[in-house]
């Protein structure tokens, strides 16, 4: 009769294992995919020079970056649609590590996440037997207590053992050794199962995460479309920036001659020149924060320095800026001999600086 009783706790405790197991290791492979994904994008902040910094910095890397490639379809989308523009840059950036000095960190990063995870759940079951067997607690009570060590290291929610939480389960000590010893296999199975993953898999929460840590607000101008500076998305307070662009940049014109304006918004505030508003409205631009909506939520300071950097662009992209806008550099947006004569190597050196 022992003999039998024996046999059924067996019995009782492998359907046990087996099912907790079921439950523990894609929760696992999620925890070390989550996991794997806040290393890369931590070593990339560190290894990565566009990363390395503020959001300042990834703009700085970003602009020479177009200017090395002079890529003027690309511009347009950095210029009109900068969210998708960071997160394709963001993106190209890390399946380049991922390819490339990356792959033998991430491999440094699956192991020791296999092991932390392995040394967690084997901490855990000790620790929940040890109280159990003291306070002679039910199956249900070791799962509490199981589930409690694990604590937010592992992504496993409580709930989903329902199904084995009133086994009559009495030999802890034997469902101690039956779970470690189901513990190397299924670590085992869990590493095979990340490890022939396409690394690809990975990139959009590695993107998702750099994105969201480095770029900020991505609000524009609503004259030359320069993007706000502060790193935080939702932030108080008005939208600035430390250059402006000549509003040519963003398609502005004079509506008389349908000449661009080749003016920065710092000094175009300055002056008694006015803008007409979509509603057809005229407006000064020194009044413009007047005018509502965007307008109203920028601050431009009517400092003059601008940087040679979009004097050039405009210049070497003339024609192209032309065909986009349909609208001429000529007249009182006719661009400067300087501007021409800005060489692009000085001018990124300074932007580097």
């Amino acid at each position: 009769m022992s003999f039998k009783i024996s046999c059924q706790g067996a019995t009782s405790i492998k359907t046990f294992v087996d099912f907790l197991w079921q439950k523990l290791t894609p929760a696992i492979t999620t925890t070390i995919q989550k996991n794997l994904t806040t290393n890369i994008a931590g070593d990339m902040r560190t290894t990565c020079s566009a990363f390395n910094g503020n959001k300042a910095n990834l703009e700085k890397h970003i602009l020479i970056s177009l200017a090395e490639e002079e890529n003027f379809d690309n511009y347009w989308e950095y210029i009109h649609k900068p969210q998708s523009f960071f997160r394709s840059y963001i993106e190209n950036q890390t399946k380049r590590y991922c390819s490339d000095r990356g792959s033998k960190k991430i491999e440094t990063f699956l192991k020791m996440n296999l092991d932390n995870i392995k040394n967690l759940i084997l901490s855990s079951i000790c620790e929940a037997t040890a109280v159990a067997k003291d306070k002679n607690s039910t199956v249900s009570e070791w799962l509490d207590l199981f589930c409690d060590s694990l604590g937010s290291n592992l992504i496993f929610p409580r709930k989903d053992l329902k199904n084995i939480e009133h086994q009559k389960i009495k030999d802890m000590e034997f469902l101690k050794e039956a779970m470690s010893t189901a513990l190397d296999p299924a670590m085992k199975g869990v590493e095979q199962h990340c490890s022939s993953m396409p690394v690809e898999t990975i990139v959009p929460n590695i993107e998702k995460t750099l994105y969201e840590q480095l770029c900020g607000c991505l609000k524009q101008c609503p004259f030359c479309r320069a993007i706000c500076t502060n790193t935080i998305p939702y932030h108080d307070g008005d939208h600035i920036v430390p250059f402006h662009r000549p509003q040519a940049v963003n398609g502005w014109y004079k509506d008389t001659t349908g000449h661009f304006v080749i003016d920065c918004c710092t000094s175009s505030i300055e002056s008694n020149n006015a803008i007409i508003l979509k509603n057809g409205e005229k407006r000064l631009y020194k009044d413009y924060r007047q005018a509502g909506g965007d307008y109203a939520e920028w601050k431009i300071t009517t400092d003059l320095s601008t940087h040679p950097y979009w004097k050039w662009f405009v210049s070497h992209f003339r024609s192209k800026l032309e065909e986009k806008y349909q609208k001429k550099f000529e007249g009182t947006g006719k661009i400067p001999d300087a501007w021409a004569n800005i060489r692009k190597q000085k001018m990124l050196d300074d932007l580097k600086q």
